[in-house]
């Protein structure tokens, strides 16, 4: 009488394996997914910023710097030395510090921070007096 081994333990194993190499690559796509993710909102919030601190570079532009009128035009409220503009539906907030002021040239920081306090975005800025 001879044996015959069965192979369902070899098959069984066989899948086994192949069901750990699928877990393993999907955990990896998810890892790539998810850090894609992280940089497209990070990228998008970088662009708001962009987009809000040269909104108040633009009016500091037109309207030669004067700090009350940009102030009721963008709801931003005064500070001693510039502005600060809350924006919460973004988590955001733009500031404006006047760095250096001369008989015809103002020139400005504007700077976009996020709600954590961290600096997202920041762009010098000068505009001409008129007198």
């Amino acid at each position: 009488m001879s044996y015959q081994r069965s192979k369902a333990p070899l098959a069984l194993m066989e899948q086994i394996i192949m069901i750990l190499v699928f877990a393993l690559a999907a955990a990896v796509c998810l890892q790539a997914f998810v850090y894609s993710d992280t940089l497209s909102k990070q990228g998008e919030l970088r662009d708001l910023a962009v987009m809000r601190a040269q909104e108040m570079a633009e009016y500091c532009k037109a309207e030669q710097g004067d700090l009350e009128k940009i102030g009721v035009m963008l709801g931003a409220k005064r500070t001693n030395d510039g502005l600060e503009a809350d924006y919460p539906e973004d988590n955001i907030r733009v500031v404006l510090n006047i760095m250096e002021s001369g008989d015809y040239i103002e020139k400005a920081k504007i700077s976009v921070v996020a709600a954590g306090g961290d600096e997202i975005f920041c762009i010098p800025v000068s505009w001409q007096k008129c007198e």
